[in-house]
């Protein structure tokens, strides 16, 4: 529903265009966002008001904001970025942006647009700011959205980024910081008494590379009319010449106008330059990045990410200039740009190969995997096909000898697989690791590629490196679903809502919420039912783990099992065992977004950053090591009290159900939708299972309630603490640890070591005289 409301002047003010304002600036963002509410132009002064907002309520905050905004004769402004904490909103306090913006505010509006289109694109939003030209042009703020957040130093890049686009149009020069605030979409501008909408033109899910993004920038001439001495003046931010930077070592943070991010596109700029030029070929360019990424970077970016930024580049120069030339030690060997190998050599055929089969057939090194487009989704190769393609070249290949004998070696097992390790080190074939599955909001199903953020679906695109597919397509009818999700929560609404919710957010490739859901009950209830029908939904998008992966235990898991897990969107544990505890560090490393290590059996380390959700279903609740605020944090206790009788059981159950496929893949959708607007936002039964799990959990808590006082004036010794506690765990059949292991649970409980009678003691904690009764316990 889109509510509304009225200004002073009797305008109506939706919620929508905010919502879709703040999608552009916010969406996929950490943190908080400074909101400002500063008073119009040629109206009687008031203090600024600054409060800072989360990502997720953003919008709705900002639209309850404005009735009191507009009485105050205040504008509505926020700062494109987010800080993570309160108090401060200086640009040093900006760590993330999402957005590279321009504001039109002087001259020939139209034409700046046009400027800035012809050179970097249609903007991803258009917003009309209410102010006028003295021409009568409606001034411009003009967004392009980052592919992915610019994040702490590269938040610095982006604003330095703005600065250039606003000196080489004329635009305002305020938004070269990276705190400067920006008027919402969707409400009134009201400079000098004239009141004007604040109302959004033009937008679309058009995102950009931030690095291509940058090159276009650069390469953007200064708009005819506009005097050169302003970007004169802005020379200094282009920093450091690659010579410069030769001998210089740059740190993260930025030193100097630099950052790693800037450094490194220069570097890269420069040996493609070098490549172009003929003066090295392409390896010895991205040999020489490598090698000064080492060097001179401190900490060195990974080879990912440095991989994909050079193939960014690459892409932006040969789009821009045509292919690369040979070389100019290729020049030498006959002036053939691309000299052919000698006649049914491995290479000759290896290069044959690739001419035939490059857009179908992709190999990736780290993986030492093939993958082939099967015309809606690259599938791994597990039957060993790209060998036989390989064969069928090399027994044509073999028709061309001069004599039966090199005929013979032709078609040789050995030849077969000279040629299949060569083709796969192609250029047109090998893809690096970090290219594939790597758009979190964009999802694959057999009728096309649904953006999540949008609910449009656009065609199969090979270049966008899924390999990953639902098995069911979007639609709208699941009347047997609808009824079994109310049988299985008793018909409360609100946990079929969240249901909807966490089964959209699953559909998604984003851990922003850092949680795991555990659906706990006993037997006949429907969870098992549940989670295998998302997952025969989600297709190759879900994937089911072992239960040891997640539970503790003495040795490490192998990191085969986690590699496993690239792509996947979707992760279930089928079932928990009693006495089982929580891999806690494990779980945190998945939630929080953190990198993984990982390897395919004898292959390669790689790196990957978690896409997927953890579901775990189970009659039997795991044990936790300690009671902390992450744990809490992450985990969605969803209790399943229905018990469906036996009568009511249905054995064929999972196939109507599976027969409503895309209707539950559209329901799913809509709860995709929720969750971006809303986020998980577990109902009440859910954190009072959560909560009543943590306290049975808390031992420690539970002897400090019953043995213990806290009063900050108390002080009791650390042996006498440990000696009442072992008593109170053995008594009760549990492991009490170490004196230690006490000590750590009790400083996280906010108590302070210190000394008792010059021995080791803790304030804030004393000894009963005598224990609680039972009936003081509760």
């Amino acid at each position: 529903m889109n509510a509304s409301a009225t200004s002073t002047s009797g305008q109506l003010i939706e919620l929508q265009p905010i919502r879709a304002h703040c999608e552009v600036l916010f969406g996929g963002l950490q943190g908080l966002v400074p909101v400002r509410l500063l008073a119009e132009a040629g109206t009687p002064d008031q203090k600024p008001r600054l409060e800072f907002v989360e990502t997720s309520v953003i919008a709705d905050r900002l639209f309850r904001l404005f009735p009191e905004a507009d009485q105050q004769q205040r504008g509505v402004f926020v700062v494109p970025g987010t800080v993570t904490s309160p108090g401060s909103a200086k640009a040093r306090d900006i760590k993330q942006t999402r957005v590279v913006l321009v504001d039109l505010d002087n001259g020939d509006i139209l034409a700046q647009r046009a400027h800035l289109v012809q050179h970097l694109g249609l903007p991803s939003l258009e917003v009309a700011s209410g102010g006028t030209t003295a021409e009568g042009q409606d001034k411009l703020h003009l967004y392009w959205r980052l592919a992915e957040p610019a994040i702490d130093e590269n938040v610095l890049h982006v604003a330095a980024l703005r600065g250039v686009l606003a000196d080489k149009v004329a635009g305002d020069p305020s938004f070269r910081s990276a705190h400067q605030p920006i008027r919402v979409a969707g409400t009134i501008h009201g400079k000098s008494g004239r009141r004007a909408s604040v109302r959004i033109l033009a937008q679309g899910p058009r995102h950009y590379e931030l690095g291509q993004l940058a090159a276009a920038i650069a390469n953007m001439p200064v708009m005819p009319g506009v005097p050169r001495l302003k970007s004169e003046r802005r020379r200094g931010a282009a920093g450091l010449s690659p010579r410069q930077l030769a001998t210089k070592r740059i740190a993260a943070g930025g030193q100097d106008s630099e950052t790693r991010f800037t450094t490194l596109s220069k570097v890269i700029g420069h040996w493609l330059r070098n490549a172009r030029h003929g003066v090295c070929t392409m390896e010895a360019a991205w040999t020489a990045v490598e090698d000064h990424n080492a060097a001179m970077i401190v900490p060195p970016w990974d080879t990912d990410r440095l991989q994909r930024e050079f193939e960014a580049l690459l892409t932006k120069d040969i789009a821009e200039k045509g292919p690369m030339p040979a070389s100019s030690a290729q020049e030498e060997l006959g002036g053939d740009p691309s000299p052919p190998a000698p006649a049914l050599s491995d290479d000759a055929i290896a290069a044959d190969f690739a001419a035939r089969h490059s857009q179908h057939w992709k190999h990736v090194p780290a993986w030492g995997t093939w993958y082939q487009w099967r015309g809606n989704v690259w599938e791994r190769d597990e039957t060993g096909m790209v060998r036989e393609l390989v064969r069928q070249v090399c027994r044509a290949a073999a028709r061309q000898a001069s004599n039966p004998a090199e005929g013979r070696h032709v078609a040789s097992d050995k030849k077969m697989s000279a040629v299949l390790r060569i083709a796969a080190a192609d250029p047109r074939i090998a893809v690096s690791s970090s290219r594939w599955d790597a758009h979190p909001m964009l999802l694959n199903t057999p009728a096309g590629v649904v953006d999540l953020k949008t609910g449009q679906v656009s065609s199969h695109d090979p270049g966008l490196q899924i390999s990953q597919m639902t098995t069911a397509s979007p639609g709208s009818e699941c009347p047997r679903w609808t009824l079994f999700l109310q049988e299985i929560s008793n018909g409360d609404v609100d946990l079929q809502a969240y249901l909807a919710r966490l089964a959209g957010y699953c559909l998604t490739g984003s851990t922003r919420e850092q949680a795991f859901a555990f659906l706990h009950g006993h037997g006949a209830n429907g969870k098992s039912v549940l989670l295998q029908t998302l997952a025969s939904v989600m297709g190759s998008y879900a994937a089911t783990a072992t239960l040891d992966t997640f539970m503790a235990s003495r040795g490490e898991r192998h990191l085969t099992e986690l590699a496993g897990l690239r792509a996947a969107r979707l992760v279930l544990v089928p079932e928990t065992e009693a006495g089982r505890s929580w891999a806690e560090a494990r779980i945190k490393a998945i939630t929080g977004g953190e990198k993984l290590r990982a390897n395919f059996m004898r292959q390669d380390h790689f790196e990957f950053t978690p896409q997927f959700k953890l579901l775990v279903a189970g009659n039997h609740r795991p044990a936790l090591n300690a009671v902390g605020e992450a744990m809490r944090r992450r985990l969605h206790l969803v209790p399943f009290s229905a018990t469906i009788p036996p009568e009511r059981r249905d054995p064929r159950l999972s196939e109507k159900l599976l027969a409503e496929r895309d209707g539950i893949l559209g329901w799913m959708l809509e709860g995709c939708a929720a969750w971006q607007r809303e986020g998980l936002a577990p109902p009440p039964c859910v954190r009072a299972a959560a909560e009543e799990y943590f306290q049975a959990e808390d031992l420690v808590g539970q002897w400090i309630h019953e043995f213990c006082i806290c009063d900050t004036d108390r002080k009791a010794l650390a042996a006498q603490l440990f000696e009442s506690w072992k008593s109170w765990a053995e008594a009760r059949g549990f492991p009490p640890g170490s004196q230690k292991s006490l000590g750590e649970a009790l400083r996280a409980r906010g108590f302070t070591p210190t000394s008792v009678r010059r021995a080791r003691g803790w304030s804030g904690i004393g000894l009963r005289t005598a224990p609680l009764t039972a009936e003081a316990r509760t």
